[in-house]
Parts: C-alpha cells; sequence; structure tokens
C-alpha cells in the first residue's frame, strides 16, 4: 500500500494551492506567502528546481542543435569518438531526471498535504461525475497534463490562409532568378523549415517559453484563485480534434444579471486569461469564456499555427 502510495506521488500531477473560501487580503510582509499556496518541503523544492532546469538545458539545445551540428561539421569532430561522447551526456539527461523525480515523489510522500490531494485525485478517477470533478477543480489548482478532458472535439474545418506558391515553374514566371538561385532554392526552403520550427514559433508564441510561465507563475495562481473564488468560475478541460488540450475558464453571470450575452475572450500572443482582459467584460455583467492557447497556462504544449486556428 506504502509503495502504491509512492507511485502516485511520483507521477501524480504537480499541486499549485488549494483554494481558499474567500479570496486572501496581500500579504503583509513580502516574505510571507499566503497559506492556500502550496508549500514544498526542502526535497520536492530541490528536485523541481532541477528538474526545472534540465528542462531549460533541453529548451535551448533544441533550439540551437542545427547551428551546434553545422559547427562540428565545420570543426570536424563528428567521429566515431565523439559519438561514445554524446551517448554518454544522453545517458546522462536520461538518469538524472529518473533519480530526481524519485526524490520527488519521496518529498510528496512524507507532505500530508500532498498525500491528501493525491488521495483525492485517485478518488475522482473512479466518480467522473460531472459534479464531482468540477468540485474536485474548485478546490485544487494542479498541473491538468493529468486529467482527462471534459469535452472533446471529433472534427474540424480548417480555415485556409494564402499561400505562395514555391514550385520551381512558378518562380522562374514571376522573378528572374540566377542559376545560383536556382541551385540553392531547396536548401534554402529547408532551412527555413528548420528555423521556423525550432525558434521561429518560440519567438511567434513567447507566451509558451517555460522561462515567461515560471515569471508569471504567482500571478497565474492568483488570478485563477480570484476568478474562481470570487467569481464561481469553471474550469473545463477541452480536447480539439488535432490532440491538443485547452485550458477554459467560464464565469456564468446570468444569475446575477439580465445580460444573457455570451463574451469570449482570446489573448494575445503572450497572453493568459489568468491576467488578461476577462476582468473587463465580467466586471461588466457579461458570462465571460477564457481560454489558454496551446502551450500557454495549462493548455498542451503543442504551439503551432494549426492548432491556433483549430
Amino acid at each position: 500500500m506504502q509503495l502504491f502510495m509512492l507511485w502516485k506521488c511520483i507521477f501524480g500531477p504537480k499541486l499549485h494551492q488549494t483554494y481558499p473560501f474567500a479570496v486572501p487580503p496581500p500579504a503583509t510582509r513580502a516574505d510571507r506567502q499566503p497559506d492556500h499556496i502550496y508549500v514544498k518541503n526542502i526535497v520536492e523544492m530541490v528536485s523541481d528546481k532541477v528538474l526545472f532546469m534540465l528542462r531549460m538545458f533541453i529548451e535551448i539545445l533544441r533550439t540551437v542543435w542545427p547551428l551546434y551540428l553545422l559547427y562540428s561539421y565545420y570543426r570536424g569532430t563528428l567521429t566515431f569518438a565523439n559519438s561514445v561522447s554524446f551517448v554518454r551526456v544522453t545517458s546522462f539527461f536520461i538518469i538524472v531526471p529518473i533519480y530526481f523525480m524519485i526524490l520527488r515523489g519521496i518529498g510528496r510522500f512524507v507532505n500530508p498535504v500532498y498525500t491528501k490531494f493525491i488521495n483525492d485525485f485517485s478518488e475522482i478517477t473512479y466518480d467522473s461525475t460531472k459534479e464531482a470533478r468540477q468540485k474536485f477543480l474548485t478546490k485544487y489548482d494542479f498541473s491538468l497534463s493529468h486529467w482527462k478532458p471534459d469535452y472533446t472535439i471529433e472534427s474540424y474545418s480548417l480555415r485556409k490562409l494564402p499561400s505562395i506558391s514555391t514550385t520551381k515553374t512558378d518562380l522562374i514566371k514571376q522573378t528572374e532568378v540566377t542559376l545560383i538561385e536556382r541551385v540553392l532554392h531547396y536548401p534554402f526552403l529547408l532551412l527555413g523549415y528548420v528555423c521556423v520550427n525550432v525558434f521561429g514559433r518560440r519567438l511567434m508564441f513567447p507566451g509558451s517559453l517555460e522561462i515567461l510561465r515560471l515569471m508569471l507563475h504567482r500571478a497565474l495562481l492568483d488570478g485563477r484563485s480570484n476568478l474562481i473564488v470570487s467569481y464561481h468560475a469553471k474550469r473545463h478541460i477541452i480536447r480539439t480534434a488535432d490532440g491538443n488540450h485547452i485550458d477554459t475558464i467560464f464565469v456564468d453571470a446570468r444569475s446575477t444579471t439580465d445580460i444573457q450575452t455570451l463574451v469570449i475572450t482570446c489573448e494575445g500572443n503572450a497572453g493568459f486569461y489568468e491576467v488578461g482582459s476577462m476582468m473587463t467584460p465580467i466586471e461588466a455583467g457579461f458570462s465571460v469564456l477564457g481560454w489558454n492557447r496551446p502551450g500557454f497556462g495549462e493548455s498542451s504544449v503543442s504551439v503551432t499555427m494549426k492548432c491556433s486556428l483549430n
């Protein structure tokens, strides 16, 4: 039984806070943390920081690996001996996260707040009624990567975007190109594809960057807490046809106002519904549906223009 509990603590979701019954007043001291914020012990805190640093390092590697590959080829270091070193480094990045995941699980296991949460979380998987799930979401704020979607969209119609033909025939008809441009056309297309998919999407959607989410972590928690506690908002996860899980929140004002209009807010490429434009229509008495783009907040991490259109 204890081993099973430890297993759940190792692979369980990350707990952020337990929602208070009322919006807490601002802290009188800058170093004082509100009581409803989940307090990690030293073992879980250190493990989370190490895992976060590893994720950041891997994100950097994913961004610069094409440049490093070209640099290694230019220097002539793509040899068998260096490939053995690469395997060792890869093994390091596999073993170290496993070690700290186990260590983090032990830290959670000895924390009574987390053990109570994971027990409630396990029970809710067997009692999957909408009322029970919504009650659980109004009690705990946690990583929704382990949460089953409330609604699933089976199909979609993708809006077509204007495209530019890049075939060889069309390029020759539209512009006069030199021989060298014709030779480098497809290599440049490949280079552009790599640049867009490696770091272009991250520049286009900066809100999906891990460092920005870390900087706004406390503000996002306070924003969700304010919406759920003060306005009785309800969170739902929607699974789109392309497999993304979208974190949404709904404030129903129909019982307190005569306005029967629903406002759907859409934030920018670095915005979140927790700290975005939702409060403006809420204070005006409208019912509001807010959502985070893929990769933003607790929505899944696949960030593409196609996902945003869906």
